[in-house]
């Protein structure tokens, strides 16, 4: 099998939900109501493995001083870490031979793809639009980069042997999980939502994850994708499904995302571009180009190490096309197999 979970992002992932319970259990159902299906039903039929993947971490869990820091990080944060555990694998072996220059240099360049700015990146941090405990952890972190790194690494460290024991203990439930990503990926038969996504890095190595089961996460080289992915946006090939076009009406009913289909309608433009014109921050402009990429509306690509956006027009006319079969298209009455004409074709 050539797709497995990545150890490091799981039990980093694991360590920012102490537990999993009622209040995580809400959430989920909520996210899966949200995309038009029936959140309670889904989760009872794939979130037992989750809820017993916690536990079985939770048993062998161990608190240190950078578990608790993980805790409480912003998403934010914990989003640009994610990044630099993808990027910089070897830290987590030997973070002491890492200097401060470069420290300090991979954390710049993680939050500068985040806030996708030009400037310097400390006045893009306070123009975000990030809450203030992102901003005040962000400022920490780039002004003290290896000493508030060193124990967040030494966390994981100590709880990889917490993850090892609970993913033996439910590997023979995760297998089908991997086996069924692997499939979607060799058949070329990825959600829309997931393909448009990578479009953007077309090379990017997908990552799966347990823990964050409806997650997509581009970064760089790298695509974080949530196990349950392929099976919440399940069905066929053509046309939208269900959730795809929740999907669609939700990105469309932003007065800010109609602008900026419009403003694509007449040329190709990267993020910061769309910001300065619609006057948003970097960090709003990315939440609402993500949307836009996951009804399929837009479609991206790299150039110069920028994002650019332009107009998706078989994405528009999916869309419309389901707006059509669904709401507009009926069936003539017969008489022996024979359509009856109206009275205006008559």
């Amino acid at each position: 099998m050539n797709y497995q979970l990545n150890p490091a992002i799981e039990t980093f992932s694991l360590l920012t939900v102490p537990h999993w319970g009622k209040e995580q259990k809400k959430e989920a159902i909520k996210a899966l109501d949200d995309l038009g299906i029936n959140g309670i039903a889904f989760y009872a039929a794939n979130y037992a493995l989750l809820e017993k993947f916690h536990a079985a971490f939770s048993c062998r869990r161990v608190e240190t001083e950078g578990s608790k820091l993980i805790e409480g990080m912003s998403d934010e944060l914990a989003l640009s870490l994610v990044a630099l555990l993808l990027l910089h694998p070897e830290w987590l072996d030997d973070f002491e031979s890492v200097s401060d220059e470069d420290a300090l240099a991979a954390v710049r360049k993680a939050f500068s793809e985040l806030l996708e700015g030009d400037g310097d990146i400390v006045d893009a941090l306070q123009a975000s639009g990030f809450p203030d405990k992102a901003k005040w952890q962000i400022t920490a972190l780039l002004q003290q980069p290896r000493h508030r790194l060193a124990p967040v690494f030494e966390a994981i460290n100590a709880n990889l042997p917490a993850f090892d024991y609970a993913y033996a203990k439910f590997e023979a439930e995760i297998e089908p999980l991997l086996a069924e990503l692997e499939d979607c990926i060799s058949q070329d038969s990825l959600p829309d939502v997931v393909e448009q996504a990578v479009k953007i890095t077309p090379d990017a190595r997908i990552v799966p994850s347990l823990v964050s089961g409806l997650g997509i996460l581009v970064y760089e080289k790298f695509c974080i994708l949530g196990l349950f992915i392929p099976r919440v946006f399940a069905g066929p090939n053509e046309g939208l499904t269900r959730t795809e076009a929740i999907l669609a009406a939700k990105a469309l009913s932003d007065a800010n995302r109609l602008e900026i289909l419009a403003a694509l309608k007449d040329e190709e433009l990267y993020n910061l571009e769309i910001a300065r014109m619609l006057g948003l921050t970097p960090a709003t402009t990315s939440h609402h180009m993500n949307a836009l990429l996951s009804a399929g509306f837009v479609e991206g690509s790299l150039k110069d190490g920028k994002a650019y956006y332009r107009l998706c027009p078989d994405g528009i006319e999916r869309y419309r096309d389901w707006l059509d079969n669904s709401f507009l298209q009926t069936k003539q009455p017969e008489i022996d197999g024979t359509p009856l004409r109206s009275s205006s074709e008559t």
